[in-house]
This record gives C-alpha cells, sequence and structure tokens, in this order.
C-alpha cells in the first residue's frame, strides 16, 4: 500500500476546561503518531486538505472547493446551478438567555426520517428559493438562494462547536442574512414536528435545526480521474462526493479495523473516515484508539504502508516509511494527545 489516511473526522479544538481536560484518558498510539509524525498544516478542515490533496494536486481542477459543493457529486437531481450548503441536523439545548449544542448533538436521521423532512420542506417552504435533499449520511444538502450567497465568509463544521455556544460558528458576513433568517424558520418548523415527535417517543434526540455551513456554491463537476486503486472506509457525504471525482470505491465503515488488515493491504491507497459525533469521552476516545489508531500506526509500521497520514481538525500528521529518518524521536517522551489536538 502507498498510503494510508485516517481522518478522525470530529475530533477538532475542544472547548474543554482544565478540569475536564485532566480526566481524559492517554492514548498512547495516538502520541507515538504526534511524536513521530511530520506536521502539515490542513487550512480550512481535513475536507479542504483531502480535496487539494486529490483534486487540486492532481490538476484535475484548478481551484478550492466549498465541502458541499464537492459532496453534490454523489447526490442526483441536484440542480447544477444553485449555491449548495450542508444542512446537518442538530440538537440545540436552550437556556434561560443562553443556547448550546448538545454534547452528543449532531443527529443521525435515517433514510425515511430524511425523505419525510425534505418532502415536507417542500410543502412549507414552497417559493422561498430553497429546497431540501436527502442524501442517507449525517449531511443533507440544502439547494437555493441568491447570487450573493457565495460571498459568505464563514460557516463552521458544527463538531467544531459541540457542547459550546454555537452562535459564533453560525455563518458569518455581509449577505449571511438570509441563510441566519432560514435557519431559524427551519427551527419553528422543526419544533413538534412529527419525525421529532416520534424521535422523542423512542429516548432519541431530537433534530430541532439544521446547521447551514460549508457551501455557497453549486456543484462541482469535473472529470472522472483514472488512479491508483483506493478505497474509502467511510460513511460520510462529503467522501462519497470526493469518490466520484478520483474514481475511488466506497464502502461501509466497520465498527473496527478487520484482523490482520484484511481488505487493506491490496489497495494503493486506503482512506478511513471515523467520527466521534460527541465531545470526547473515556469510552469513545479509548474505543477510536484500539479499534482504529492503533491498528493504522501498526500497518505503518509493519511496513504495509509507504506512509500513513493522521488529519485531526486542521493538523495532517504524515508518517512516512524511511527507515533512519527522524529516528531520535522514537525516544521523546510523549506529551499527553490533547495538548497538540484539543488545545
Amino acid at each position: 500500500m502507498t498510503r494510508l489516511i485516517l481522518v478522525l473526522r470530529d475530533l477538532y479544538p475542544a472547548r474543554l476546561d482544565g478540569a475536564a481536560l485532566a480526566t481524559l484518558p492517554r492514548l498512547p498510539a495516538l502520541e507515538q503518531w504526534l511524536v513521530r509524525g511530520d506536521v502539515l498544516p490542513a487550512t480550512g478542515g481535513w475536507r479542504t486538505w483531502l480535496w487539494r490533496e486529490f483534486a487540486l494536486k492532481s490538476a484535475l481542477v484548478d481551484e478550492p472547493a466549498a465541502p458541499a459543493a464537492v459532496a453534490a457529486a454523489a447526490v442526483p437531481k441536484l440542480p447544477l446551478d444553485k449555491p449548495l450548503w450542508f444542512a446537518t441536523p442538530v440538537h440545540f439545548v436552550a437556556g434561560l438567555d443562553t443556547v448550546r449544542l448538545h454534547p452528543a448533538g449532531l443527529v443521525e436521521l435515517d433514510a425515511a426520517e430524511q425523505q419525510q423532512l425534505a418532502t415536507d420542506f417542500a410543502r412549507v417552504f414552497a417559493g422561498s428559493g430553497f429546497a431540501l435533499h436527502a442524501t442517507g449520511r449525517r449531511e443533507l444538502l440544502l439547494a437555493g438562494g441568491g447570487p450573493v450567497a457565495g460571498a459568505i465568509a464563514r460557516s463552521d463544521d458544527p463538531a467544531m462547536w459541540l457542547g459550546a455556544d454555537p452562535r459564533s460558528g453560525f455563518p458569518a458576513g455581509a449577505h449571511a442574512a438570509e441563510l441566519r433568517r432560514l435557519g431559524a424558520e427551519v427551527e419553528m418548523w422543526l419544533h413538534e414536528h412529527p419525525v421529532n415527535r416520534a424521535r422523542a417517543a423512542r429516548g432519541q434526540l431530537a433534530a430541532n435545526a439544521l446547521w447551514l455551513w460549508g457551501g455557497g456554491a453549486p456543484a462541482v463537476i469535473g472529470a472522472v480521474r483514472a488512479a491508483p486503486a483506493a478505497v474509502a472506509w467511510a460513511d460520510d457525504l462529503f467522501v462519497d462526493g470526493l469518490a466520484q471525482h478520483r474514481a475511488a470505491e466506497v464502502k461501509p465503515r466497520p465498527e473496527r479495523w478487520p484482523d490482520a488488515g484484511a481488505g487493506a493491504a491490496a489497495e494503493d491507497e486506503l482512506l478511513i473516515v471515523c467520527g466521534l459525533g460527541a465531545t470526547p469521552d473515556t469510552d469513545s476516545l479509548q474505543a477510536l484508539e484500539r479499534h482504529w489508531v492503533a491498528p493504522a500506526l501498526a500497518q505503518w509500521q509493519g511496513g504495509r504502508a509507504d506512509s500513513a497520514i493522521l488529519l485531526a481538525g486542521e493538523r495532517a500528521l504524515v508518517l512516512k516509511d524511511a527507515r533512519w529518518r527522524g529516528w531520535w524521536r522514537r525516544w521523546r517522551r510523549p506529551r499527553p494527545w490533547w495538548e497538540s489536538l484539543l488545545q
């Protein structure tokens, strides 16, 4: 295998105080990766890094692309001339004068729930110029808005705001008012929506808002590039779209790394996307370490991958297969992993 890429999808610098950080477990494999890896910037997050690596670097396209515009390649019947946005179902917790994104507030709707919302959105918001599209992944896609939508300066991945006041992560800029207004109307629509009443009856978190982000441009339609064999183990809409441009195969991500790396060694490139979906806790972090980080590190250490890249937040940590390069790092004492990734 020439390259292995492991993405920790929802692991962003957390807004945890010192006491909360002190309760996090040490993760030896992740800390070894941090010690021995070369640090590269991943400005714009892991999605932007992958797009640059697989599309810009290969001259498949000649400019950066909004993540939602890339993802659109995997969703049929989308308009090709409308700005597109990720619409992530989330759960907000409101206080007397505060609002927070629930620590596990990235809500996974099943295909039937998504389709029900998309159909009802078309009825309630008829004439608004917006349309909601089910995707079968965590993110839905919203199409619409005026041509100024692309001028919006920023819209954050909601995973950055788990457990925190999310308002600073909403779409911002001189022309963001249209999306903010739509977001407020969607919250009223989702309040007591049949989908959410059914979820509450099952003891599940309601999707009481749609977080609009990662877009502002029409779908990216480019030529599919023939390339060395590549497989993605992922359940992620952006990766679905990227694979359409890269001509890669997307397989459902298993619960853990297959025994002895089954199915991995035969590929030239393997991309794995793992999500937490909540603020870090001991159980989820230890499972991430045991089931994904440690086996990926072992693949590289055993010589079954020429290089291994870990993507988390806006960091890329690269391990290269060079026998003597960086040997001295092996003797450095690993620091707690959160000092590098969560602060």
